[in-house]
């Protein structure tokens, strides 16, 4: 029985209550940092001096033939807030979600929030429900509110981390409430509209270690809201590679999960000797959602040239950098992910990398091949990326994904056991956000 109050029903306001009453708020997470001496944690992710997230609304068709492809080749990694009932085209934003950009929530119908307070939930949840649905290898975690109009704050934090208006202004490096994060509009009718208006808003967010969210819908001449040059797109893009080292491009997800975690990382060291140094990188939060790697710290003992470095016994990269005459290990570490080791190794150039960072991102030959009945396949990853490894056969159709997850610089190996496939040709293909890469498979029994 539904009971009414004014002739209205009030089935779904109870059920708002009950969630509001009975579920924890993802979107509210507290600070309690605890870091001990000598070790630092980044502001931003390698000690750079200021965030930048690239957002795009509604689902424009040259969001995933012009942006995409043009963060892919500068290897940045978007996000893309997506209106359900508008049709979007799933399999352009797979293809995205596979490069490692964020798909994110615009709601269900675009409607502005403060305007449909009873239907909430629905736009909420069922947003976020379907594109879990229909995205693999990420959780929609993050929303835009449509038309910049703030919703409720309490009812979105049940599902969201991160919510996105649209006031102007550069957010602090640790934002005042997540549930608002600010954004510039883009195009003609917004503020910037040139590379320079790009590039002064990035400057100034590095004057006060901020982070700047840029907003866009339409690209170039296409139907759409205050459309934005590519050309002036790219100029911006270029701008910050040339400043890779000062300016951090991430999605807005990946920027809101490191301050969080940033601000609730404990940091210890557990055990010391003339060799090895033992340390332990955790937090409170919970690690399906909050397994982003921070960017850590310490000066080199005196007497160590450089370390290798492992995180429960497999290798994890770093550099050993110099900052004021000072000599720095510098690592990112997934908190929760098991103690890691610091041990005295032989002489490493300053600025150069250890632990066999590999110089671009590609797919070896396996072996052995032919091969009866299991073969290994070797892979390099350049940069932090969303890794797919499938195996196919002749006519392209996916027998097997090896790998489907975010992975860090570094060569990983992988076996695939041809043990219940016919012999016959397949093809082992890597894709990352540098590109695809495929290799010939012979199993032969």
């Amino acid at each position: 029985m539904v009971t009414k109050n004014g002739g209205k029903p009030r089935r779904q306001s109870l059920v708002v209550l009950l969630m509001l009453m009975t579920l924890t708020c993802i979107g509210s997470v507290g600070f309690s940092q605890s870091i001990d001496s000598p070790y630092e944690v980044a502001t931003w992710q390698g000690f750079r001096s200021a965030a930048v997230s690239f957002t795009f609304d509604d689902g424009t068709p040259n969001q995933s033939t012009v942006a995409v492809p043009m963060f892919n080749e500068y290897g940045f990694k978007a996000t893309f807030f997506t209106v359900i009932n508008w049709g979007p085209n799933w399999t352009a934003l797979q293809s995205a979600a596979n490069s490692g950009h964020e798909i994110a929530s615009h709601t269900m119908s675009h409607a502005s929030l403060g305007s449909i307070s009873t239907d909430q939930y629905a736009e909420l949840r069922n947003s976020q429900d379907a594109i879990n649905a229909r995205i693999a290898g990420q959780k929609c975690l993050t929303i835009a509110y449509p038309n910049c109009v703030v919703g409720d704050k309490a009812l979105c934090s049940q599902f969201y981390i991160a919510a996105r208006i649209c006031s102007g202004q550069i957010e602090p490096s640790t934002p005042a409430d997540f549930m608002a994060i600010s954004s510039f509009v883009c195009g003609t009718q917004g503020s910037i509209q040139r590379s320079e208006d790009f590039s002064n808003k990035v400057a100034a967010a590095v004057r006060t270690k901020g982070w700047v969210v840029f907003l866009i819908h339409a690209i170039d001449g296409e139907s759409g809201y205050s459309p934005t040059s590519s050309t002036q797109l790219r100029g911006a893009l270029d701008s910050l590679k040339s400043h890779i080292d000062t300016y951090w491009v991430s999605s807005f997800v990946n920027v809101a999960r490191y301050v969080k975690e940033r601000n609730n990382v404990s940091v210890k060291e557990i055990a010391a000797s003339d060799s090895t140094l033992t340390m332990r990188v955790t937090d409170t939060l919970p690690d399906s959602i909050y397994n982003y790697p921070v960017t850590i710290r310490r000066p080199l003992p005196s007497n160590w040239s450089s370390v290798t470095l492992t995180q429960s016994g497999k290798n994890i990269s770093g550099q050993v950098v110099v900052e004021n005459g000072t000599k720095y290990l510098m690592f990112d570490v997934v908190p929760d992910n098991g103690d890691i080791a610091l041990r005295k190794s032989t002489a490493t150039a300053i600025g150069s990398s250890f632990n066999t960072v590999p110089s671009r991102t590609m797919l070896m030959p396996n072996y052995p091949n032919p091969f009866n009945p299991s073969t290994s396949l070797e892979f390099q990853v350049s940069s932090s990326a969303f890794v797919s490894l499938k195996v196919l056969d002749v006519l392209g159709r996916e027998v097997a994904t090896l790998v489907k997850e975010e992975r860090q610089p570094g060569t990983y190996t992988v076996r695939w056991d041809g043990s219940g496939f016919p012999s016959g040709v397949y093809f082992c293909r890597l894709h990352t956000g540098s590109g695809t890469e495929t290799k010939r498979l012979a199993l032969v029994r």
